[in-house]
């Protein structure tokens, strides 16, 4: 017993020195900000889209078509990285749904 009663002692002791951390995972939170990590790069992907269309349809419209025609495949480009990123999403969300 007195063995025990000085071990609580000197737990006590480092934790209020600080020298004990606890460290706690909390794993819903951690799935939220995976989640919320997928949509903001989403989000990234449609801004970069959507200022490469509209680069593309202005340059085409003065008729510089070379450089608007890039500007047209960048924009596919960030197009299929939003559906991949919303893809991930749908199944974070069903995986989420199965626990």
């Amino acid at each position: 017993m007195p063995y025990r009663v000085q071990r609580i002692e000197e737990f006590v002791k480092q934790v209020e020195a600080g020298d004990l951390k606890l460290r706690v995972r909390v794993l819903e939170s951690e799935r939220a900000a995976r989640k919320a990590t997928v949509l903001q790069m989403g989000t990234i992907y449609t801004v970069f889209g959507g200022t490469l269309l509209n680069l593309g349809l202005t340059l085409s419209s003065q008729g510089n078509q070379s450089f608007a025609n890039g500007s047209f495949l960048g924009a596919g480009v960030f197009l299929t990285l939003f559906l991949r990123s919303m893809q991930r999403v749908k199944k974070l969300d069903k995986f989420e749904n199965m626990i």
